[in-house]
């Protein structure tokens, strides 16, 4: 089920009652292919703070202008009204007490006090999320961010209708919107992903890291995506069946379970990678030793970014 005109505001005056679409169109909506382009664009490397804002304005809005949290509301109100139903007394008389505010109404008009009730949370949320919003990207600022790209053409990026999924970093379940280990990710089309790291790996620069990654990448990414839809999977014609085609391959008890210990060995030590590059610097020889040591081991002997570091290594004569 899909809802119309959920940002309309309930005024007289059409200037207040379209304000909040008005601001969408110009600030995001015709924002959104500038930073596309800037994201996918591999000649860019760094940023300005400015875009660098514009970027977390633009991606984070596809997470607060989603209906998800106005759905989840209006879920409980149906079941604090259904709930209610059962407490009529013996001349239909509902009386009780919503979140400190009494309420008194016959059993016959409960639909309308429900539908009431809904138009008001929807007021509240309309109210909440552009502050909500707008205090998260100035959290966020100091993060770092990451574009991925997929080589594997046949290993397809897939979207949804709720496409910025934020997660902790290690237990992959979401504990509130602003913890600290939080990643923030979303789909930017079928073989580019946007990755938006925890604030305590951040220092606030403007870089933008490019990254590569395989088709081990897409099944985890693309299942957190699944999980994420509330309604719909987006993808280009013939993407969706090469994604199941991918989950079921790995679903296999036998491919799954090394797909896991890969993934897990690739993840931790993708991570001390990344301390000693921090640390140490590209060129030295705890990285390069580092970066060795791993791409002798079989589950990163193929690994498409540490074989790309190998890569601009040797072209600089420190392989």
């Amino acid at each position: 089920m899909f809802e119309k005109n959920i940002y309309t505001i309930p005024a007289e005056s059409d200037e207040v009652k379209y304000a909040l679409e008005k601001h969408y169109a110009e600030n995001v909506d015709s924002e959104f292919p500038k930073i596309y382009k800037l994201l996918v664009d591999e000649k860019v490397l760094t940023v300005s703070q400015e875009q660098k804002i514009q970027i977390l304005y633009v991606c984070l809005s596809l997470y607060f202008r989603t209906p998800r949290i106005l759905n989840l509301q209006k879920g409980m109100n149906k079941q604090i009204f259904d709930r209610a139903a059962h407490t009529a007394n013996e001349h239909g008389l509902i009386k009780m007490n919503l979140f400190g505010e009494k309420m008194e109404f016959h059993i016959d008009e409960i639909e309308e006090v429900k539908k009431q009730y809904d138009e008001r949370s929807r007021t509240a949320f309309l109210v909440n999320h552009l502050e909500q919003w707008g205090n998260f990207v100035k959290y966020k600022y100091d993060c770092t961010i990451n574009v991925i790209k997929i080589e594997d053409s046949n290993a397809p990026i897939i979207t949804c209708d709720n496409p910025v999924s934020i997660r902790h970093f290690e237990t992959n379940k979401f504990q509130g919107l602003y913890d600290p280990k939080a990643v923030i990710t979303l789909p930017l089309d079928r073989s580019h992903y946007l990755e938006i790291h925890p604030n305590d790996y951040a220092d606030g620069q403007t870089r933008i890291n490019r990254l590569t990654q395989d088709r081990d990448y897409v099944f985890t990414t693309n299942g957190v995506t699944q999980q994420n839809a509330e309604n719909l999977l987006v993808a280009y014609k013939g993407d969706i069946d090469k994604h199941f085609d991918i989950q079921n391959h790995y679903e296999n008890p036998e491919n799954g379970e090394e797909f896991l210990k890969k993934a897990k060995y690739r993840a931790e030590q993708a991570l001390v990678l990344f301390d000693v590059l921090k640390k140490k610097g590209f060129v030295s020889k705890e990285f390069i030793g580092k970066l060795k040591e791993l791409l002798e081991h079989p589950y990163c002997k193929d690994d498409i970014q540490m074989l790309k570091y190998k890569k601009v290594l040797s072209k600089m004569g420190k392989w």
